[in-house]
């Protein structure tokens, strides 16, 4: 074996310590010592690759959600959105995903950077589908749509903050259609129909 997948594989038993340690501990009970013992590593070792143990959390919460924000350009966005919500609903409801909360509202500055690093591109990424269904017609392009995907993600934290519940799958549908009626194609449309039917009468 090499030394970078010894690496790797130091590194991925380090990460699912951490999962394993939020299972029974909340995020402010969570400690180093804790991850090195449970990942059979030195707390040397730990420092090397992580700074914090906020840090901790969020590669873990990366390794949790891999495919979370994986896209299916062949979908419809209205599909993307509800699979992509659900699956984002789900990891956040989690150990390491409520301990990702907690870290978040403390550490505002690694807040930032997991946002720069790992989030805002997966939200570009989401901008990208957007641009493809605009050039499909499946929505108009007159729309503010960075206010629009706000909208869609600022309830399912706050439903798992503030209720402590779990978006289910209804609740994530209307919330998508909600979010999505004022730039459907066919509301257009029939918005035009309804304007032509009332000037011939």
């Amino acid at each position: 074996m090499s030394e970078t997948e010894k690496t790797s594989r130091r590194k991925q038993c380090i990460l699912q310590a951490v999962a394993d340690a939020l299972a029974e501990h909340d995020y402010r009970n969570m400690t180093v010592e804790d991850i090195a013992a449970r990942a059979g590593v030195g707390k040397s070792t730990i420092y090397r690759w992580w700074k914090h143990k906020s840090d901790l959390v969020f590669d873990a919460f990366k390794e949790q959600t891999a495919s979370v924000f994986d896209l299916d350009l062949s979908q419809s966005l209205e599909f993307n959105l509800n699979q992509q919500l659900l699956k984002l609903s789900y990891a956040l409801n989690q150990h390491v995903g409520r301990a990702l909360l907690v870290v978040m509202a403390e550490h505002r500055e690694a807040a930032g950077e997991f946002f720069k690093q790992y989030l805002l591109p997966r939200r570009e990424a989401t901008r990208a589908l957007i641009q493809l269904s605009i050039q499909r017609q499946e929505i108009r392009a007159e729309y503010p749509f960075e206010l629009m995907l706000d909208m869609l993600y600022g309830p399912i934290h706050y439903q798992i903050i503030f209720f402590n519940r779990k978006p289910d799958a209804e609740y994530i549908q209307r919330l998508v259609e909600l979010a999505l009626a004022p730039v459907r194609q066919n509301t257009a449309l029939s918005a035009r129909t309804q304007v032509s039917v009332d000037e011939t009468k």
